[in-house]
């Protein structure tokens, strides 16, 4: 059995909210679509503000406003764009994100862990994303079990990990809220297409 534990990230608040929130945004397409821009938005804010890589967020992560919140996911639209049938693979994500970080001066390197992929590999993925105080871009596509009906065909940021009486909890934030989670119930979606994780492994300036 684990011992307890705590990986709690820094994430980040836009006017006393946790965590942006796509209802905020004005364009349709991001209204109803724009969960990966978004979640690429967020890891960029984090980037700026937990590791001092300015560029990776045009504002000042630590006072920002929902309009620059807005604004930034339309920067980040072309990037991830949002599309019929969603962003329903990591690759898409990393791909389209990468491409972003390097028109901003950095390269990076990421880690993806399939949802194909057990839970005791998920697990030790979550626990070493989270140590590097990086949120961690999830993408669930189905889940059998009805009270995940709102994160259906999602993508959302893990923020933290808790151990606590061999249960494993995990923390994530969406639509401006924090909430918890059962980690081996989410990651047992019972589904044959299932999404997975990502989380940057390395970033560093990037030379042309």
């Amino acid at each position: 059995m684990k011992k307890e534990q705590e990986i709690l990230i820094d994430y980040f608040e836009i006017e006393g909210t946790p965590g942006g929130n796509q209802e905020w945004c004005t364009n349709f397409w991001m209204y109803v679509g724009g969960c990966a821009a978004l979640a690429a938005c967020d890891l960029s804010i984090c980037l700026s503000k937990n590791y001092a890589l300015r560029e990776c967020y045009p504002y000042e992560p630590k006072n920002m406003t929902k309009k620059e919140y807005v604004d930034f996911s339309m920067i980040m639209k072309p990037y991830i764009s949002p599309r019929m049938g969603g962003v329903d693979k990591v690759s898409i994500f990393t791909e389209g994100y990468g491409k972003y970080l390097r028109s901003r001066g950095y390269e990076a390197e990421f880690e993806e862990c399939s949802g194909e992929c057990s839970f005791e590999e998920a697990d030790d993925f979550m626990r070493r994303a989270l140590k590097k105080n990086l949120p961690v871009p999830f993408l669930l596509l189905r889940h059998r079990d009805k009270n995940f009906k709102d994160l259906n065909w999602h993508w959302f940021m893990i923020t933290g990990y808790i151990v606590k009486n061999g249960r494993i909890t995990l923390k994530y934030h969406t639509y401006g809220e924090e909430q918890e989670v059962d980690f081996y119930n989410l990651w047992d979606t019972g589904m044959y297409r299932r999404g997975g994780m990502t989380a940057i492994k390395n970033i560093k300036k990037y030379e042309k």
